[in-house]
């Protein structure tokens, strides 16, 4: 409670006589209304509190009608169970009506055969028999037929009640969903009635809050009245004190009025110099607070100039050091690591092991006889034993260039038969390149030694050349665009297969071609790589942009989570493709980064070091 909320306190009025006596009106107090906010309230709660009654009892309501619904879909899906089996009963007994249906017009046909066969047979009485058993067959047969018709009406019966109940069962789908309806409504009303019963709580505490503020209202009122009783005793003993007081100074007055008046008239003048120093005083004060707030605004731009100035020249110190590593410093970014006193090499005391070995190798037996006079006698001329034999292996390489000459024998016919063809002979061998007298196994080697083994075309042309095969590099260097369309399909399926991997390794560098330097245009390319965990496809593309990017990743059947660095194409193409590219970025680059703030910051150097030996622990656990 503040006393704001109950007027003004007492206070004490200075007279025209210098004499203090207490104000003429009473002090008011205008408390608040208690009594009418407090009903107003109760009201307020009693109609919350009619309409969570309401909202309960209309939730019982559905509650009910929830069970009732619930017990009739039970029982209209105990019917539906049963209509569906005497449906699959009733489907089978058609099925047999129909096979039986099959056979009536051939029954039809044999009872008329039958007829007519007594006349065409002759009244004989060997007879006799035989038309009295086909007499019985034909009167069951009728039989039979009169009950494939009461069964087809049965049916067709069983089909009309099958689609009664399908009409049944449509009822009951829509009071289904009446019931779901009402099942919202239900939970609708609930959190209605939980509303309803928390604001009725909330109601009831501002009720009690307001029960508690009128009690110290009333409480705060009485003090206030045994307080200022107490001061209006006290102000009227002062006030015959000092009339008392006035009483002895009235008669001395005119004994002292000449000097207190001179007095007076001195404190005047003092009075106005007093006033005319104020306001010079006032002035020069204005003045230095003006210049004093000058000199706070001018100290204040200089605190943020001085603070802009630190920053910028944090930023290129940072910026001087992390250039200076990268121009005169190592390129590695490998950190140091603290020396184990371990030597490098083979320990003393450890094990080896061995010699490699290689079983896939083909094995070339070679046997050595000492000469023929060695392995006599020189004594007696008797010639030496066979002891055995001691066997060495040792590795070798053998390339050897040679020429595979193909005979293909001619055969002519030897018969005047003109139509087998004249002579026969086997086809010819098949080249990878038409008109060429290279074989498979030297463009094999060729683009192993220059695909894999990365030599210019220049050094395996000499190599070729000490191997007895003179081959010209500009030879080599026209076939490489002869195999671009071999590869293509090749190069396809492997995009293929890897739009079907879930993670993949992207990143791009520039690439030199000189076939781009045509009509004085710059040689300049990119080459651009998508590796998965199984394959590896490159791109070479004059450009940079987000459309090479979508060339590798915008066909991927699945969603693809691409392990790349923060280059701006990757970002649009994440955009463009809508959720099918991920990006994740590359640990290495994170990495860099704390390297180059430790490199420019000092005092952050223990928080990106910290930083760093986490990620060495992710690169020990990938390992």
């Amino acid at each position: 409670m503040r006393d704001e909320d109950f007027g003004t306190a007492l206070t004490l009025a200075e007279g025209d006589g210098g004499i203090w006596s207490p104000p003429m009106a009473a002090p008011t107090c205008a408390p608040r209304d208690w009594q009418s906010l407090y009903e107003q309230a109760h009201a307020r709660a009693e109609r919350e509190r009619a309409r969570a009654d309401a909202a309960e009892a209309r939730a019982e309501e559905l509650r009910w009608a929830e069970v009732a619904s619930r017990s009739d879909a039970g029982s209209w899906k105990s019917r539906f169970k049963a209509c569906r089996h005497r449906l699959s009963v009733a489907g089978e007994e058609a099925k047999e009506l129909r096979r039986a249906a099959k056979n009536v017009p051939f029954l039809q046909a044999e009872v008329a055969r039958l007829k007519e066969l007594p006349s065409e047979a002759g009244t004989g009485s060997s007879e006799t028999g035989t038309i009295e058993a086909l007499s019985n067959e034909v009167a069951r047969l009728r039989k039979a037929l009169a009950a494939s018709k009461a069964r087809t009406d049965a049916t067709r019966q069983q089909s009309r009640e099958i689609g009664r109940l399908r009409k049944a069962l449509e009822r009951s789908q829509e009071q289904k969903d009446t019931i779901k309806s009402l099942r919202a409504e239900n939970v609708a009303l609930q959190k209605t009635a939980r509303a309803s019963e928390r604001q009725c709580k909330r109601l009831d505490i501002e009720n009690a809050e307001l029960r508690w503020g009128l009690r110290a209202s009333h409480e705060h009122m009485e003090r206030l009245k045994a307080r200022h009783r107490d001061e209006i005793d006290w102000l009227d003993k002062e006030i015959a004190r000092q009339h008392s007081f006035y009483v002895r100074a009235s008669r001395d007055r005119e004994a002292m009025l000449a000097p207190l008046r001179k007095r007076i008239d001195q404190l005047r003048a003092a009075t106005v110099r007093a006033r005319d120093m104020i306001a010079s005083l006032r002035e020069k004060n204005a003045r230095l607070r003006a210049e004093a707030r000058d000199l706070k605004a001018e100290r204040t731009a200089l605190a943020s100039r001085v603070e802009t100035l630190e920053v910028q020249l944090a930023k290129l110190r940072s910026t001087r050091t992390v250039l200076s590593k990268a121009l005169f410093g190592s390129r590695s970014e490998r950190q140091k690591k603290p020396g184990t006193g371990r030597k490098r090499g083979q320990q003393r005391g450890a094990p080896g092991h061995g010699r490699t070995p290689r079983p896939g190798l083909r094995e070339k037996t070679e046997r050595r006889n000492p000469p023929k006079d060695a392995r006599v006698c020189s004594c007696c001329g008797k010639p030496y034993v066979a002891n055995g034999e001691r066997s060495t292996s040792v590795i070798e390489i053998e390339v050897k260039a040679h020429t595979r000459r193909i005979v293909r024998p001619r055969w002519r016919r030897g018969c005047d038969c003109a139509s087998s063809p004249l002579e026969v002979t086997a086809p010819p061998v098949p080249r990878l390149f038409p008109g060429t007298p290279y074989g498979t196994s030297f463009w094999a080697r060729f683009l192993f030694e220059h695909g894999a083994c990365l030599r210019p075309l220049s050094r395996i042309a000499a190599w070729l050349a000490d191997q007895g095969l003179a081959v010209s590099p500009g030879t080599l260097a026209n076939s490489l665009k002869r195999f671009v369309p071999l590869f293509e399909p090749l190069a396809k399926a492997i995009l293929a297969h890897q739009n079907r991997t879930a993670v993949r390794h992207a990143d791009e560098t520039g690439w030199r071609v000189q076939e781009f330097c045509e009509n004085g245009r710059s040689s300049r390319a990119w080459l651009w790589i998508s590796v998965s965990k199984d394959a590896v496809y490159f791109l070479i593309d004059r450009s940079r942009s987000a459309e090479v990017a979508k060339t590798l990743f915008g066909d991927t059947a699945c969603i693809v989570f691409v392990v790349c660095d923060r280059y701006s194409a990757y970002k649009k193409l994440a955009r463009e493709l809508d959720g099918k590219v991920i990006l994740c970025w590359c640990w290495s680059h994170q990495r860099r980064d704390f390297i180059e703030c430790a490199a420019g910051h000092v005092r952050l150097t223990r928080w990106c070091q910290g930083w760093i030996e986490r990620i060495a622990e992710i690169y020990r656990l990938n390992e």
